[in-house]
């Protein structure tokens, strides 16, 4: 009878110290992943942000300079057109961005203009070829500077032939064309990814299409 005492006594103190280890685990995880997201800024919810490679910053900056009010380098005003004609983005700037391919939720530092493979995209404003990339899975890249720090940025496009860097482009100049969907974005759907750098850091592409946008 003593024994039977004993062992019951011994298996309600193994599954008291069980549950007890049990709930410290999870409350160690609940505090771990409060912490990291916190430390983030919030901005991640799932994965590590998608840092885009060509741009000196990462998606993920929390303190953006504001644009302004009409967009200019130096002494003289930079009039921009639209990188798509007749185009309108469908992911706007700095919102929290469900990436469906890889499943990353992350801070949107750029525009979308949603539009079919082979669509004409155009340099915004004049400037020079700064970079002409390839990859086949980040997506390729143009990137005209515009002087005085102004950069636009444009991503999943195929670049026009001959183009190199070091070119001269004009304003409206057809640079390249929207590319079919692939690589970190493949499930996305066929879109422009732009984005806009004054120095090092992402701007709101915004404050330099809505004028233009509104006129359409």
């Amino acid at each position: 009878m003593k024994e039977e005492k004993t062992k019951s006594k011994k298996k309600l103190v193994y599954y008291l110290v069980l549950a007890v280890s049990v709930l410290l685990l999870v409350a160690a995880t609940v505090l771990t992943v409060y912490f990291v997201t916190e430390g983030t800024g919030g901005n991640v919810a799932e994965q590590p942000p998608v840092v885009e490679p060509d741009d000196p910053a990462g998606p993920d900056d929390p303190t953006p300079p504001e644009g302004p009010d009409k967009p200019s380098t130096g002494d003289d005003t930079v009039d921009f057109v639209s990188p798509i004609e007749g185009g309108a983005y469908t992911v706007e700037y700095d919102v929290i961005y469900t990436n469906e391919t890889l499943g990353w939720i992350y801070r949107h530092k750029a525009v979308d203009f949603s539009a079919s493979a082979g669509t004409e995209v155009r340099a915004m404003a004049a400037g020079t070829v700064e970079t002409v990339s390839y990859d086949e899975h980040t997506g390729n890249v143009i990137v005209i500077d515009h002087g005085d720090g102004l950069k636009t940025c444009y991503r999943f496009v195929e670049p026009r032939e001959g183009l190199k860097e070091g070119a001269a482009v004009k304003q409206g100049e057809a640079i390249g064309s929207v590319a079919g969907a692939y690589g970190i974005e493949k499930h996305d759907g066929e879109h422009l990814h732009l984005s806009v750098l004054l120095g090092e850091d992402y701007v709101d592409p915004a404050d330099y299409l809505d004028s233009v946008l509104d006129e359409k």
